[in-house]
């Protein structure tokens, strides 16, 4: 009987500290190096085709001294056809 108490007591032991890891993770965010980014899930939508896309993967041009986001080069081309000046 008294193996059964120990191995019992064992378990809950080991739940507290399981949960309480978990608990510090999910307080992080469960990622390391993500701190003070607050862009790092911000969808932005692409001016040329519309499509939402996350800011991070985008591609940027400089245009007229602002810098807009594209989901790719060839939607960044397609604008810069349609709108440079000519």
């Amino acid at each position: 009987m008294g193996r059964i108490l120990l191995f019992a007591i064992l378990i809950f032991l080991g739940y507290l500290v399981v949960k309480s890891l978990g608990a510090s993770l999910l307080k992080r965010g469960g990622r390391d190096g993500d701190e003070g980014r607050s862009d790092s899930a911000e969808l932005i939508q692409d001016p040329q085709c519309g499509i939402f896309f996350l800011k991070q993967h985008g591609i940027q041009a400089r245009i007229g001294g602002q810098t807009i986001s594209f989901c790719s080069k060839a939607c960044r081309d397609k604008y810069l056809d349609t709108h440079s000046p000519r």
